[in-house]
């Protein structure tokens, strides 16, 4: 008996693989003469950003920027700041990179060190690893029944994402903006930071409307203060048009927009006074277009009439769990390491995470970085920064098998107040999105053949009594006498897929 398998095929988009390239930095600095002579270094920090990042062949590349930024100590003690910028390159070599794919690069800091080796030359040492994704497509056929009914199949339903493609799209904004009066001019540029914020998206005609807008925060010491410190922000719309090709309307798209390189540089405006400042920021939006389809996949089949031959493999379809979008908030109390009168300034640098899964819960452990700038008890300006431990659970909808996923926490605004016994009370807000994955945990049937020359030919009678036991199963009842669920009910009056009691019953031959 020839038997006609009906296949099918499910596209599910995946962190294909990862790989890493990292970039020392060795760099002795000479101060220009504009610059005031060092009496101390207070922190410095490195700032890496990927403006461009092509594929070909088999290697991906990524261009960009670093800038490394110190604030100091003068003799008269006033905050001064200085900064460098130099490039950044880096590629790795993927095996198999196919055009359909798509690699993304993030830089990190690994470290970074200085020191002041004289009043007028500084000392830097950092390293900088640039993060190199694939994201591609992963395929798994699976077979769904044959073409003539003619075997027993015991069917379960999955929920998976079917992957329409992975998109990415990088855009500039820029504006020259002006101080309002009641800002002082600018002096010099401590710190520059942006963010997206108010994130929406729609889908019509394969054409993703992405809106929302980039916030730059900027910290700046003024012409003529005496340690005084200030801040600015600044709002521009984010209005882009994404070609998501052939994606149809009812799909859902999954969005991460962020900023990937900011470039604040002062300009005089028609007094002469620093009073105009240029954004420059390079955005990436990045889309993951799916649909979600419930699959029916054979967990187990046999042939009444002959043996079969059949081959069964342990799924590798993520189903999706649950997904999380929410703004969240943290407060700690935190010792600083000397008596400070006033926080000018409060940042979350980085937030580090470690994710672990259970089959009913993911348990997020979290520390972020806190940078203050300060005044101590004589006005003298300093630097703190604390690590703040957090950590936080989701429960999942139901229990799930080998859970993962992805997690994604940004800060958006920190907070900080001295309390009378000279400790500090950090508020932290933050966004959490993520998203929680389980395996199906079955073997589903791969293939499958009739062995004509061996039919099943037992020579039993029409009717076999079998008394069977509570909570067997009639699957595994008309498997083993080698008939059909559908005789077994018909012949009993039974409608249920598990026996709630003991009970006789009749099996005929299939």
């Amino acid at each position: 008996m020839s038997l006609e398998m009906k296949k099918e095929c499910v596209k599910t988009g995946d962190k294909l693989k990862e790989a890493s390239f990292e970039q020392r930095i060795d760099m002795d600095i000479a101060l220009p003469d504009y610059c005031a002579d060092i009496k101390k270094i207070l922190r410095c920090t490195l700032v890496p950003g990927i403006h461009t990042v092509s594929q070909s062949g088999e290697r991906a590349s990524a261009r960009g920027t670093g800038t490394v930024r110190i604030i100091y100590l003068t003799e008269g003690d006033k905050a001064d700041v200085f900064e460098k910028s130099w490039d950044l390159s880096s590629s790795v070599q993927f095996s198999e990179l196919s055009p359909e794919a798509i690699v993304r690069a993030t830089a990190v800091v690994d470290f970074v060190n200085c020191r002041a080796v004289s009043q007028r030359k500084i000392s830097v040492s950092a390293s900088v690893s640039t993060i190199f994704t694939l994201y591609g497509a992963r395929e798994e056929f699976f077979v769904i029944g044959d073409e003539k009914n003619s075997i027993q199949v015991k069917k379960e339903k999955l929920v998976c994402e079917v992957h329409h493609g992975f998109f990415e799209k990088t855009f500039d904004l820029s504006e020259t903006v002006a101080l309002s009066s009641e800002h002082p001019p600018v002096g010099k540029i401590v710190s520059c930071n942006s963010r997206i914020v108010n994130e929406s998206h729609k889908l019509s005609s394969g054409k993703l409307l992405v809106k929302g807008d980039a916030v730059t925060d900027i910290l700046y010491i003024p012409e003529k203060a005496e340690n005084a410190l200030h801040t600015y922000s600044h709002t521009m719309p984010v209005s882009q048009i994404i070609d998501l090709k052939n994606v149809p309307d009812g799909a859902l798209c999954s969005l991460e927009i962020k900023t990937c390189q900011l470039l604040c540089s002062l300009k005089a405006d028609s007094s002469g006074s620093n009073r105009l400042i240029d954004i420059a920021l390079r955005v990436s939006a990045f889309v993951n277009a799916y649909e979600k389809k419930e699959c029916e996949v054979i967990t187990d089949c046999y042939c009444t009439d002959y043996e079969t031959q059949e081959s069964f493999e342990l799924s590798g379809m993520r189903c999706p769990v649950r997904a999380i979008s929410e703004a969240r908030q943290t407060k700690v109390e935190a010792e600083l390491s000397a008596p400070v009168k006033e926080v000018g300034f409060a940042s979350c640098t980085e937030i580090t995470k470690n994710i672990r899964y259970t089959e009913d819960k993911v348990q997020l452990d979290c520390s972020a970085v806190i940078f203050m700038l300060c005044t101590d008890e004589n006005g003298i300006p300093c630097c703190n920064e604390k690590n703040i431990d957090f950590d936080f659970s989701y429960s999942v909808v139901k229990k799930c098998n080998d859970p993962s996923g992805s997690f994604s926490l940004e800060p958006v605004n920190v907070s900080v107040a001295v309390s009378s016994d000279g400790k500090a009370e950090i508020t932290l807000d933050y966004n959490v999105t993520g998203k929680v994955y389980g395996s199906f945990g079955k073997k589903i049937l791969k293939s499958m053949s009739v062995l004509e020359d061996k039919p099943r030919s037992d020579g039993k009678s029409a009717l076999t009594v079998y008394f069977a036991e509570a909570g067997e199963k009639l699957w595994d009842i008309a498997r083993g006498h080698n008939t059909t669920v559908e005789l077994v009910r018909q012949e009993n009056g039974i409608d249920a897929e598990e026996l709630g009691e003991k009970m006789m019953l009749l099996i005929p031959c299939g």
